[in-house]
């Protein structure tokens, strides 16, 4: 996790995004990219934030994965159960385990639906299935959550399904490097197509695009949550 000093460093006004155009999710502002710091459109309220409900179901689908056992997993290991995924890697310094803290305090709110969250791994290089194990354990993060790995042919076809963007950085002196990736939270429902889908982050005054970004509220996840899986009716 350490920043390459000589690779100039992408903020998130100036990120590459994924190609997401063809769900309709092209015009938002609040997609970002974590860089090496560490509803329908009409119903974007405050109560909802960034949420995207409208064409969220072009983007996801299926898996094929091994969990923290080394165990094949796939969508099917999910049926009947809404979940909601995101892509991360255990040496994100912030953005990631912040996503990860507001999923958890999301779902623990009264308002909070039950649902099976699910991590994956942008750098199966360091993130094994069992070093996703313990990673996904870390105190704070949400219970029951999966963290999944595979090799980077596996990982690369579950990120063109979600459309994920992640790029990994030139190592430093040490060895150590950076993956610059998409942070977007995808509800996903019970039979496994894509509901809702979370900008983990967003201007603090949308009608502003200088202003900075700030993480996502968890009451925001939680209701951009439940507003995609009642549109479902899961």
């Amino acid at each position: 996790m350490n920043e390459p000093a000589e690779t100039p460093r992408r903020n998130l006004t100036g990120a590459i995004v994924p190609a997401l155009a063809a769900a309709g999710l092209a015009a938002l502002g609040a997609l970002v990219l974590v860089s090496r710091n560490g509803a329908e459109q009409a119903t974007q309220t405050a109560d909802l934030g960034p949420c995207i409900l409208e064409n969220a179901d072009g983007v996801g689908g299926p898996i094929d994965l091994l969990d923290s056992n080394g165990a094949r997993v796939t969508q099917a290991d999910f049926a009947g159960e809404p979940a909601v995924i995101y892509f991360g890697f255990t040496h994100c310094p912030d953005v990631c385990p912040g996503t990860m803290y507001a999923v958890a305090e999301a779902l623990a709110l009264d308002s909070g639906y039950d649902v099976q969250p699910i991590l994956i791994t942008v750098d199966p290089a360091r993130d094994t299935p069992e070093v996703m194990g313990q990673y996904a354990s870390t105190s704070g993060f949400p219970p029951g959550l999966v963290g999944l790995s595979g090799s980077e042919a596996q990982i690369d076809a579950a990120k063109r399904a979600f459309q994920v963007y992640a790029s990994r950085a030139p190592a430093n002196a040490d060895g150590g490097y950076n993956v610059d990736h998409s942070s977007l939270l995808y509800v996903v429902d019970s039979q496994w197509r894509t509901v809702s889908i979370i900008p983990t982050m967003a201007r603090a005054d949308p009608t502003d695009p200088r202003s900075p970004f700030v993480a996502t509220p968890p009451r925001q996840v939680a209701a951009c949550i439940a507003a995609g899986l009642e549109r479902s009716g899961s």
